[in-house]
């Protein structure tokens, strides 16, 4: 049994080593018939089912490239700076003679082509529109959104001002004159009126009352005038003459929003309540809303002049002096002859930035076409110098006529696209800047007109 199940052991070894030794005949049969299959393909009918096989690993037909996208190419060896008649001449000798006259122009353009894409790329990302934005005054008669424009009216009650100039209280010609300024004021202005020293008598006992007396008699929009009227019936000349309390009181008047803040002081008389005028009016002027404080001294003596200058040149504003009411009136509408002025100014910057920014953008595309207009001809008379050296060397034997005329097709249309490209976009800059200029025309001549009726009223 021993022997036996030994001789059956030996017996499955030589059988297993057979096989193994027939695998690689097997596999070398079925790679010849692979190879053979794979020969004979081109012989099969169209019809075989190895056909399509075949066609779906030819390459997808190359889409010409346009003329536009041959520009956008790099340049050649020798374009630009670079080029050396003798080193060219003798890449040339290298060509061959059975060239077509697409090789021979592509051949050619490695050596000598230009490159475009500068202002190619120049022309298709151009900015044509004009654009000017200057900050429009803020006594325009509608503020732009983003200004908000306090103005502050501070008038002086105190018993002083009961006294007549010309048959007139000062208190009377204070009010129409106010009136009339309040008639004028932008629209979307924010506009409070405040009377001080209004309460009390101008006795030493009525002191303490008067100079704590300062009131807000209204707070509203510019265009609320008869509001404005009614509010100044009810004041009469009373006390003292607290200022620094007054000007004190516009921080807590002011809105939130405010970007910009002017105060005017109509007054008789100076400080008589022990208040610091000067230091409120720096303090205005200084604080994160930038108030000018204006004084305007009505009848006042030489003393008082003096002390109410200091403080409007502590508030950055102005000191006027007027003598009467129609000088009170004068002072007032001076603000809408500056604001006249500021308009004017602004409409003739921004017309100049128009222009200017206009001719600006035109120059570029001009320089932009011409460059590129003479980097075509000077590529041209390479080009062209290659193609008769060509010529001279194999006569008739290749294309040469061919060649020219693919040479002079590039430069014509280099020359063609710098042109009208250039052209079009000047025209769009053109358009653009006599639309912005007219704009601002349109809207300065309004508002100067507006201000120059509202003041003539």
């Amino acid at each position: 049994m021993i022997q036996r199940s030994i001789f059956i052991f030996v017996t499955l070894i030589f059988l297993l080593a057979g096989c193994s030794e027939n695998e690689p005949e097997k596999e070398n049969v079925k790679v010849q018939k692979q190879s053979k299959t794979v020969e004979s393909a081109p012989k099969t009918e169209p019809n075989s089912e190895v056909q399509p096989q075949m066609e779906s690993k030819k390459s997808e037909p190359q889409t010409p490239l346009t003329d536009e996208e041959m520009l956008m190419k790099p340049a050649g060896r020798f374009a630009g700076s670079n080029y050396d008649e003798q080193k060219v001449q003798a890449e040339l000798d290298q060509l061959p003679d059975n060239l077509t006259a697409d090789q021979y122009t592509e051949k050619l353009l490695l050596l000598l082509g230009e490159d475009y894409s500068s202002y190619i790329t120049t022309f298709e990302n151009f900015d044509t529109e004009v654009k000017v934005d200057n900050l429009r005054p803020d006594g325009k008669i509608t503020l732009p959104a983003s200004r908000k424009l306090n103005i502050s009216i501070l008038l002086d009650a105190s018993g002083s001002m009961e006294a007549q100039i010309n048959g007139k209280s000062k208190m009377d010609s204070a009010k129409e004159a106010i009136q009339i300024f309040a008639d004028k004021l932008p629209e979307n202005a924010e506009v409070s009126l405040r009377v001080y020293g209004h309460k009390g008598t101008g006795n030493e006992k009525d002191k303490q009352l008067s100079c704590s007396s300062t009131e807000e008699i209204f707070h509203g929009q510019g265009d609320q005038t008869k509001q404005i009227s009614k509010a100044l019936e009810s004041v009469k000349p009373a006390g003292w003459t607290p200022i620094a309390n007054a000007l004190e009181s516009v921080k807590k008047d002011m809105n939130p929003e405010t970007t910009d803040s002017v105060v005017y002081v109509v007054s008789d008389g100076i400080e008589t309540c022990g208040g610091n005028p000067a230091k409120i009016a720096k303090e205005l002027n200084q604080a994160k809303v930038k108030t000018v404080v204006n004084i305007i001294g009505f009848a006042v003596d030489n003393e008082g002049q003096k002390l109410l200058r200091q403080v409007a040149a502590s508030g950055g504003g102005e000191f006027t002096s007027v003598d009467n009411d129609e000088a009170l009136k004068d002072y007032l509408n001076k603000a809408y002859d500056k604001l006249r002025g500021e308009w004017t100014r602004w409409k003739e910057k921004g017309e100049g930035d128009a222009n200017k920014q206009k001719e600006k953008k035109q120059g570029r595309i001009n320089n932009t076409k011409i460059d590129m207009q003479i980097l075509a001809n000077k590529e041209y008379e390479k080009l062209l110098a290659a193609q008769r050296f060509l010529e001279n060397k194999y006569g008739n034997t290749i294309p040469h006529g061919e060649i020219l005329n693919q040479v002079t097709e590039r430069k014509n249309f280099a020359w063609t696209f710098a042109r009208d490209t250039g052209d079009r976009l000047y025209n769009a800059v053109t358009k653009s800047g006599n639309e912005v200029y007219d704009e601002i025309k349109e809207e300065g001549d309004k508002n100067i007109d507006d201000l120059t009726n509202k003041k003539n009223d």
